[in-house]
């Protein structure tokens, strides 16, 4: 046959829902377990995972879609967020380096945005929202190469 009835187990992520300090949506969880499926991680073995979105055509002076780093540790009750990172460059030229623009620290409650400093809750989470639709669409337009990182 063409196609066989018998698809492998696509291993999800068993996020803990309740322990999402900021807002994230389904899409983004749909999206991250996209891409641990498409490596094939075993999950039972991993205590976290670290996935890196890097845009090839992203640099100092063309702009484009930040690298961001999201990291997912287990906890007890399923997989948390430990951080969402968004960088840029800052800088001209040669002199341009790549800082932490947006980073979201959900464990710790500790939100920061480049230039603005700490971030209260209600401002973290209207800006993670932002951030998140704009992540999302910039994933569905395939704009980055994704790796997949677990220990």
């Amino acid at each position: 046959p063409l196609f066989s009835t018998h698809r492998g187990h696509i291993m999800t992520i068993p996020f803990h829902r309740d322990g999402f300090a900021l807002p994230v949506a389904q899409a983004l969880l749909a999206l991250l377990n996209q891409e641990a499926a498409t490596i094939g991680l075993n999950l039972e073995r991993l205590t976290q995972l670290t996935f890196n979105f890097r845009s090839p055509t992203y640099g100092p002076e063309q702009g484009g879609a930040h690298p961001v780093e999201i990291r997912l540790i287990r906890g007890l009750d399923g997989w948390l967020f430990d951080y969402v990172t968004d960088f840029s460059y800052q800088g001209q030229g040669h002199d341009a380096e790549l800082c932490k623009e947006l980073d979201f620290n959900f464990l710790d409650g500790e939100h920061t945005m480049l230039g603005w400093g700490p971030l209260r809750l209600a401002e973290a989470r209207e800006l993670f929202d932002i951030w998140q639709s704009n992540f999302i669409a910039y994933c569905r337009l395939e704009c980055f190469s994704v790796t997949v990182a677990g220990d």
